[in-house]
């Protein structure tokens, strides 16, 4: 059983260890102030940030760390391993010195950023195997399904499996240089066509984090939390207190304790977040919190739930540099924020899923205009954004690139109709 706090039971994270993962390495790390401070959110969250923070993994790796230490992490790397033979399958696009990428390889690309090694998603490899990872995350290694990798990544870890809360799984390359942590997401018979032993924590969790007030939609549905007041009212401290909350099966507290375990795991490995829907949400906020690089897919906007918690919220110049990323296409009602309303079939299955803007830079494929697709929630499903999006994208038309990274709208705004309040407020 791992863990790195004893407290509750519902944290301590059960790792499914293929025999080729690492042995368990225990790192001592002592909490101490750092740059970037969320306030007001869980003592849990507070010292696990803590001491990432002031951890070596946290130094050298993290976008919340200016320390030299990072630099110098980074410049040992580099030299190490530039005019190293290309085993691993990557490719550096700051470099001329590498060769250049063989998409028939699953080759990924990375750039640099303020010393930082981030997988580059505008290229199409790297995308793909990142959205295959966030694919597997529903399924257990063994399934016929399973979307394969290539040879250069292996499943070393899997957790969650053995009990029906947060899923997923740890992938590492075979130097344990890069790690991925992907996150499943809601498995509902509504959005995947199979619901699974998640299925009701799945939706407790969107409901929790996504929806305005509780999930108070209207009078016929059972609410989440006792914080709505009447009409289009809400007690804001009462919201942020349940969010807050370590226990009731908070799926972003056991992602950060998860989080934690791989840190230990994998001292020295560069760490990337992935998920779909709801575990691209988890994944996003969990890079903003840590300050690492995080690719959400078809994912819930997770503006509002990170405002909720006090996670990191620089300005938005600094937000639209660091490494967090969302990729949707614009006719998925979830990823669009439209999936709303007593006509919507959100509604209908019971998921309340009001947020809509999202942090970071987004990856926007417009299957409305350019497959003439029309808003379908069976559009938010990875598979066939897969196979029906990322893949076919510009192989009949060679004006048809990969979207840009841009930022959320400054116009975009959730819960636009509700007032929040204050408990003092009269």
């Amino acid at each position: 059983m791992l863990g790195v706090m004893s407290k509750e039971p519902q944290h301590a994270i059960t790792f499914e260890a293929s025999a080729a993962a690492a042995p368990m390495r225990m790192v001592q790390m002592a909490g101490v102030g750092e740059k970037v401070r969320a306030t007001g959110t869980s003592r849990l969250l507070n010292s696990l940030r803590d001491q990432y923070l002031s951890s070596r993994h946290g130094r050298q790796h993290s976008y919340w760390s200016a320390t030299p230490e990072r630099g110098v992490a980074f410049e040992d790397y580099y030299f190490n391993n530039r005019f190293a033979p290309q085993d691993n399958g990557d490719y550096d696009s700051d470099d001329d010195d590498y060769p250049p990428p063989d998409p028939a390889k699953d080759k990924w690309e990375y750039y640099v950023e303020d010393g930082l090694r981030v997988p580059n998603i505008t290229h199409k490899p790297t995308l793909l195997s990142l959205a295959r990872m966030a694919a597997n995350a529903y399924q257990p290694t063994t399934s016929e399904t399973w979307e394969q990798l290539g040879d250069r990544w292996d499943t070393h870890d899997s957790f969650g499996w053995v009990s029906d809360g947060l899923r997923g799984h740890v992938f590492a390359d075979a130097k344990n240089s890069t790690v991925v942590i992907s996150f499943k997401g809601t498995s509902s018979t509504f959005f995947l066509g199979g619901g699974s032993e998640t299925s009701a924590k799945d939706k407790y969790n969107d409901n929790r984090m996504f929806s305005c007030c509780c999930a108070y939609v209207d009078f016929s549905w059972s609410t989440v939390c006792d914080c709505h007041m009447s009409g289009f009212k809400c007690n804001a401290d009462c919201l942020q207190q349940n969010l807050s909350d370590e226990v009731a099966d908070n799926y972003f507290f056991a992602a950060s304790q998860i989080f934690m375990d791989v840190v230990q795991r994998y001292p020295d490995a560069d760490i990337i977040l992935t998920g779909h829907s709801l575990g691209g949400s988890v994944a996003a906020m969990l890079g903003l919190t840590f300050g690492l690089p995080a690719v959400g897919f078809e994912a819930v906007g997770d503006m509002m739930p990170s405002k909720r918690l006090h996670l990191p919220q620089p300005p938005s110049m600094v937000m639209e540099r660091i490494p967090l990323f969302h990729v949707g296409n614009t006719a998925d009602p979830v990823f669009m924020g439209v999936c709303t309303g007593r006509t919507s079939s959100c509604y209908y299955a019971g998921y309340a899923l009001e947020s809509k803007c999202h942090n970071g830079r987004l990856m926007v494929f417009d299957t409305v205009a350019r497959r003439d697709w029309r808003l379908d929630i069976r559009h938010h499903r990875i598979n066939e954004v897969i196979y029906m999006v990322f893949e076919p994208w510009g192989l009949y038309d060679s004006e048809e690139s990969l979207p840009t990274l841009e930022p959320e709208d400054n116009d975009c705004v959730d819960c636009g109709l509700w007032q929040f309040v204050d408990d003092d407020t009269p």
